[in-house]
Order: C-alpha cells, then sequence, then structure tokens
C-alpha cells in the first residue's frame, strides 16, 4: 500500500533516511476508511482517529504489518499481520507498539448493522477468524482506501452505490463471528429493543409500519409478528401510540399548527386517522387535548 501514498492529499509524510510515514483518511457516506504506517504508536487513548467520533460506531482494525498492542475493556492482546479486530467506539482503545506499524480500517454507524437479524453485534471487542472472507475483506478496503484518497485530489466522487457495498462486505465478516447463543428469553429481549429503537427512529415517517420493520431487521413479517406476539397492543399499535405520543407534544408545544400538519408531522397520514386513535387511547379528540393544556 505505501507504493500509493505520494497521491493522497489527505497524507501527512514524515520522511526519514529509512522510514516514510502516512496516514490516510477518507469518507464513504458515514463510513470513515482510514489507514497509517507509522514509526510507533507509543501509547494512546483510543487509537486511529477514532477519539473523535461522537457517534457511537463499530470500528474494525486490521493489521497489514508490525504488532500491535491493545486493551479495550476486559479483552487485551496482541495484533499481528492478517488480525482483525472489531471494537466499539463507546469503549477505551489503548494501544501500544515498538518499531514501524501498518494499519487500516473503517468505522460505521452501529445503527447501519446493529438492526441486522443475520449478524450479532457484541458490545465487546471481537477478533474476526482468519479466513479467505477476512483476508479479502482487508485487501478492498486497503485498495479502495487508496484509490478513494487518490480521486479527491482529482476531484473525482466515490460511486453512489459504494457505501451499501461496505456495509454488505462488514456484515459478511461479522457473520462469521460465532457469539453465544441466545436463549429464547434474551432473543425476544433484543428483537423488542430493536422493534422500539425502529419505531422511535422511524414513526414520524408516513407509510411505516410492520412490513418497514421486518425489511430493516431482515426478517419475514410473520416471524416479526412470532416474536413479538406477547406484545398485547401489537406492532401497529406500537406504532399509533408513539405517533399519538408526538402529535400530543406538538398539539401542546405548537398550539398555532393546524391539526392536518400536526397529523402529518407526527406519522398519521390525516387528521381523521389521528382523531381516531386519540379517541381510542386517550378518550379525547386532538382538538378537545389541546384546549384542555393551555
Amino acid at each position: 500500500m505505501a507504493q500509493f501514498t505520494g497521491t493522497s492529499t489527505t497524507m501527512n509524510a514524515a520522511a526519514g533516511a529509512d522510514f516514510h510515514a502516512y496516514i490516510l483518511n477518507t469518507h464513504v457516506g458515514t463510513v470513515q476508511l482510514f489507514g497509517s504506517l507509522r514509526r510507533s504508536s507509543g501509547s494512546e487513548r483510543e487509537g486511529v482517529d477514532i477519539s473523535r467520533i461522537e457517534s457511537e460506531k463499530l470500528v474494525v482494525i486490521g493489521m497489514i504489518r508490525g504488532s500491535l498492542k491493545f486493551r479495550t475493556g476486559s479483552l487485551s492482546g496482541v495484533l499481528n499481520p492478517g488480525d482483525v479486530l472489531v471494537v466499539n467506539s463507546k469503549h477505551p482503545l489503548v494501544t501500544a507498539s515498538l518499531g514501524p506499524i501498518e494499519t487500516l480500517g473503517l468505522a460505521v454507524p452501529l445503527d447501519d448493522v446493529a438492526n441486522d437479524a443475520r449478524i450479532t453485534v457484541s458490545d465487546r471487542a471481537v477478533r474476526l477468524p482468519e479466513t479467505a472472507l477476512t483476508a479479502a475483506f482487508l485487501a478492498f478496503i486497503g485498495r479502495y482506501l487508496v484509490e478513494a484518497t487518490s480521486s479527491t485530489r482529482g476531484g473525482r466522487r466515490s460511486p453512489a452505490g459504494t457505501e451499501p457495498v461496505l456495509h454488505d462486505l462488514l456484515r459478511a465478516v461479522l457473520a462469521q463471528v460465532t457469539l453465544p447463543a441466545l436463549t429464547p428469553a434474551q432473543h425476544s429481549l433484543r428483537m423488542k429493543e430493536a422493534v422500539r429503537e425502529l419505531i422511535e427512529k422511524y414513526h414520524v415517517i408516513q407509510g411505516f409500519d410492520a412490513d418497514s420493520i421486518a425489511r430493516a431487521l431482515h426478517i419475514s413479517r410473520r416471524k416479526l409478528y412470532r416474536d413479538l406476539a406477547d406484545e398485547a397492543d401489537g406492532i401497529a399499535g406500537l406504532i399509533a401510540a408513539r405517533r399519538v405520543q408526538s402529535a400530543a407534544a406538538l398539539l401542546v408545544e405548537q398550539p398555532q399548527r393546524s391539526l392536518n400538519d400536526v397529523s402529518a408531522a407526527a406519522g398519521f397520514g390525516d387528521a381523521t386517522t389521528m382523531r381516531r386513535h386519540f379517541l381510542t387511547r386517550l378518550g379525547v379528540t386532538p382538538a378537545d387535548y389541546r384546549k384542555e393544556r393551555p
């Protein structure tokens, strides 16, 4: 990879008699790609520039050259060439090395992969298995990182479909990690948490429904209903209840706003639908609810 470093506009070079260091960094949508060759990492908290990550992200660090000692949570060890570590950015990561080390990797918002029911994103740091898929993943990241940082200087942008490809590659390598099997109760709890997170995030979008949730979780509608069978309100009811909460808040906070505007902003199709859910859940119409709360 070092042969390409002279083309990157995001490269910092430190020349020496027999050593050249570089740092590459670029973004493809929400995905951050990074790579570096340095003499020594010393000891640092949250290396590979993840200390500036504000939202919770999944960070993948692959070793190309040298050895890197690391410690995060209860996990510690040494990364050697070909090793890949996956960590959560909310946990401190301490690294140290002696001599030249070369690393590359990526950081992706946790929400982009955590709701995929095909994989289990552990809260703890994990090592990826030494497989052909893992090696190909590292090779792709390294090559694309170089090409992306090189094209930036020429004014060319990354293809629009690149971000989904990176997400799919990450999901594929994460699917190799075998974590302790969840008990039925743990699986049910996790599924309910994922559903509630999706409802919280997307309930204001008109048309968001059970099918939307099933697609986001990569499961069938039938499985979704089966996993949440003990929810007395049902999935549609959970969405409607959250929309009523949003609408109720808007009615009080923005008294000048029309009922049609409030219903649209809360995710209801129209004011009539909002009125029906208000009567069912609160026993009053939206207009009366607003009048009772000056």
